[in-house]
């Protein structure tokens, strides 16, 4: 099984790139996770204090279950991959049972944060894009998927994610494969062509 990491700052495109991958590669062959599915569950502490958790920093990722998960599929056998509400900030009691494909994609900011975990893939793409182009994706995300307010958005990305992505964002680029500026409409097809022959 190959692995690909897709990586880079909120905002930068990795769903969009996992969009264009998964609808031309056949999901008999591909297999998605994102991280977001991995948060930290943390249902003893009250709304008020998962509302203050930092989930930007790797902390707040149970890398330990994304790792068993991978080395599982390697091994070939099916996973249960936690699905996780934003608005509780909890997980679901419901999950998403997953079999071993030919290729797994993981998406995820933070996913190349964690030295261990980057030892499983075979390819890292690193996405980059203007930090003003990232927030307004940011907040058309959260106000129209998540609930939140732009106002909310805004002051987060100011006082924490911009914080964050210098922090743990910027310095896995060294580490990945192939670097793609974001910032104007990308064609994928060369990079799909190399994924569907790895």
């Amino acid at each position: 099984m190959h692995v690909i990491a897709i990586t880079g700052g909120t905002g930068s495109g990795k769903t969009t790139l996992v969009q264009s991958i998964v609808s031309k590669i056949s999901n008999k062959e591909m297999l998605f996770l994102s991280s977001d599915s991995y948060y930290k569950d943390n249902p003893k502490l009250s709304f008020l204090e998962r509302e203050k958790i930092n989930y930007d920093e790797p902390n707040a990722i149970d890398f330990n279950l994304l790792h068993q998960h991978i080395n599982d599929l390697k091994l070939g056998k099916s996973i249960k991959v936690p699905k996780y509400c934003f608005k509780t900030h909890l997980r679901k009691k419901e999950y998403v049972v997953e079999s071993p494909k030919k290729t797994l994609l993981i998406e995820g900011i933070l996913i190349l944060s964690n030295s261990e975990l980057r030892k499983e893939f075979n390819l890292k793409i690193f996405l980059e894009c203007d930090r003003d182009l990232r927030l307004k994706r940011r907040v058309n995300r959260d106000v129209n998927q998540r609930g939140r307010s732009k106002k909310d958005v805004i002051h987060l990305f100011s006082k924490r994610l911009d914080l964050m992505h210098k922090k743990y964002v910027i310095p896995v680029k060294k580490y990945c494969d192939i670097v793609i500026n974001t910032e104007e409409e990308v064609n994928y097809d060369e990079l799909i062509k190399k994924i569907k022959i790895l």
